[in-house]
């Protein structure tokens, strides 16, 4: 896979976290994914289709995903309701949109499914793409509290 379609999710996570959610992260090594399970508790998915194809999802621990949901708020949650579930799809299209600008400054067009969020542990996704998955781990910490979520990509 090309750096270059990796790079602008990179960029995009940094800045919704640390711009829209006050929270600072540093990732983990890159890795294969040799699996098509969802990483964390709480994903959300979006597709893509135009001059490549591809998924990508925004998966994060549950006690993550309350974390990130307070953080966005102002509120705490106690379980993964449907206004956590609304919190992480709004998440997956601000970090895909905007990467998506800075894909498309590369001369490639793109179009976005809507994102869906999926909430369980290790449901299988079917990437929509032949090459590989590209895992990505961040960690984060909030008010003292570790919290981790994976970025996944495939594009062709």
């Amino acid at each position: 896979m090309d750096a270059a379609f990796v790079n602008p999710y990179l960029v995009a996570v940094q800045n919704v976290f640390t711009t829209m959610l006050g929270i600072q992260i540093a990732m983990g090594k890159p890795e294969l994914k040799h699996d098509r399970l969802t990483s964390g508790e709480v994903t959300g998915v979006m597709g893509f289709a135009g001059d490549k194809k591809g998924m990508f999802s925004f998966s994060l621990t549950k006690e993550s995903t309350l974390q990130v949901y307070k953080s966005m708020v102002g509120e705490e949650a106690q379980t993964i309701s449907p206004e956590v579930v609304d919190c992480i799809g709004e998440l997956t299209n601000i970090i895909s949109g905007q990467a998506r600008v800075q894909i498309e400054k590369l001369g490639y067009k793109l179009s976005a499914a809507l994102p869906t969020v999926i909430v369980g542990e290790k449901v299988e996704i079917s990437f929509i793409t032949k090459v590989p998955v590209v895992v990505l781990p961040f960690t984060f910490q909030v008010n003292g509290t570790a919290g981790k979520f994976y970025l996944d990509f495939s594009f062709e």
